[in-house]
């Protein structure tokens, strides 16, 4: 039951903090969701990657180049750390003498300092970081770790395509930095998120092998599956966990590619791989719209 619990934490933090799993002749997960005005292309994407994932299919790089504008979860090339890093202080940190040490129980401190050893992290640090913060930096470092870096994700890839002048395109964000720090500061039981992200830290490579493995033969529904299905069915009780990352922003997601759809254009969607598939994810809820949505 523990392998299986922490299997799932794991999926949660390798789909916020990961990379797309894709390169040249590989199928890939894009799909193309048209109406009468518009046309919208749908990018899965996970957020650090390295070298060997490019090129990108030609297909992909086609409709990118045809695409007046670029949709994005956040356009990372534009944020600002001094306000990044406000946010952190002002939600992110304890400020009032405490540190994470006073949040956890004697188990959960005994694993944080032992994954602190096995990462080469100094405690203090880190001491002063809530455990949201703490899961999504421990996260970060365990995938840098194994080779993959941000500066190579896909989302970056295509903001740095937009940017460079012969192919300069309009850049629109769907969310802000700070609801996406929101999202894992006001996690429900943070102090459980962390436990079980730490006993899932070591499964990291061998998650990700599935990962890329269902990815590169395109299979949607075995990576629903991994993602979502075994997850939740096993333990309803972490669905508050996937409705705030997850199924919530599916909705407000989907809500905002639907009026572009209803507007005149060609837009280029790039959204985690974990908003796009099963059958809360932004395909199926538009598809639910009436829009006709393939698989390309």
């Amino acid at each position: 039951m523990r392998k299986a619990q922490t299997r799932f934490i794991l999926l949660v933090t390798l789909i916020l903090c990961l990379s797309s799993v894709y390169a040249g002749n590989d199928k890939a997960f894009f799909w193309q969701a048209k109406s009468k005005q518009a046309t919208v292309y749908l990018m899965g994407s996970i957020h650090f990657a390295d070298s060997s994932f490019y090129p990108l299919r030609p297909e992909i790089d086609r409709a990118f180049e045809q695409s007046h504008t670029l949709v994005v979860e956040l356009d990372i090339n534009k944020t600002d750390t001094n306000a990044y890093s406000q946010l952190i202080a002002e939600k992110g940190v304890y400020t009032t003498g405490r540190t994470i040490k006073d949040d956890l129980t004697e188990e959960t401190w005994r694993q944080l300092r032992q994954r602190l050893l096995h990462l080469n992290v100094q405690y203090e640090a880190i001491k002063n970081y809530k455990p949201g913060v703490l899961v999504l930096t421990l996260s970060s470092i365990q995938v840098m770790q194994l080779g993959f870096s941000p500066q190579l994700g896909i989302d970056a890839y295509f903001l740095t395509q937009a940017a460079e002048k012969n192919n300069a395109k309009k850049i629109v964000e769907l969310e802000t930095m700070e609801q996406q720090l929101d999202l894992f500061l006001n996690i429900p039981n943070g102090e459980l998120l962390l436990k079980e992200s730490l006993y899932s830290l070591d499964e990291a490579e061998l998650l990700m092998a599935d990962m890329v493995r269902f990815w590169k033969s395109g299979d949607e529904e075995l990576m629903s599956k991994l993602l979502f299905d075994d997850a939740l069915n096993k333990y309803p009780a972490f669905s508050a966990i996937y409705d705030r990352l997850f199924f919530d922003r599916n909705i407000q997601m989907t809500a905002k590619i639907d009026a572009m759809l209803n507007r005149q254009g060609q837009y280029f969607v790039v959204v985690g791989a974990g908003h796009l598939v099963g059958e809360k994810g932004i395909v199926d809820l538009l598809r639910k719209k009436g829009y006709k949505v393939e698989r390309l």
